[in-house]
């Protein structure tokens, strides 16, 4: 019995495996993270999303990090105290609501962290510098749109700005 041959690649396929290939690429960027800490892969992988988070400008509630990285909310809070206990995340109630608690790394953790970040993010600038803004905004566009449409998408991000539509292409 013969394997069949599969269909030559075409473009749309190859931008699927590209994603594909950069997604387990950057899965493997937190394992790394959290080798680098020191850390299990999951407290390593939770430390990253709240800093990314504080360095967007969203920081985090406990419940947005469990749905982030797929724990339930009674393991979300053995892990932050697992980080809150290594002096790496600490948890702030900055709402007027004071039942909303924000989580926040450490200066510790940013001390720590902060060598990995700028070996790494060398690297992304000069890939980036490679492409105007006019490319940047339509791969972003592009990006946009995609992730919106995969499951469990509407809890994942927040909108992009009102000015950039997802829809259109550059």
């Amino acid at each position: 019995m013969t394997t069949p041959t599969p269909p030559p690649p075409t473009p749309r396929t190859q931008v699927l495996e590209a994603l594909r290939h950069y997604a387990v690429t950057y899965q493997e960027s937190a394992h790394q993270l959290a080798r680098w800490m020191d850390l299990p892969t999951v407290d390593g992988t939770a430390l990253g999303e709240v800093i990314w988070a504080e360095r967007e400008g969203a920081p985090l509630t406990p419940a947005k990090l469990s749905s982030r990285i797929g724990l339930t909310s009674g393991a979300t809070t053995a892990l932050l105290n697992r980080l809150e206990a290594q002096g790496l995340v600490a948890r702030s109630r900055e709402s007027t609501d004071r039942r909303v608690v924000t989580l926040r790394p450490t200066e510790q953790a940013h001390e720590r962290i902060e060598p990995f970040l700028r070996r790494g993010g060398a690297a992304l600038e000069a890939t980036l510098d490679d492409y105007d803004d006019e490319a940047l905004q339509a791969v972003r566009a592009f990006l946009t749109r995609l992730a919106a449409v995969l499951p469990g998408a509407s809890d994942a991000s927040p909108p992009p700005p009102a000015d950039e539509s997802p829809t259109t292409a550059s």
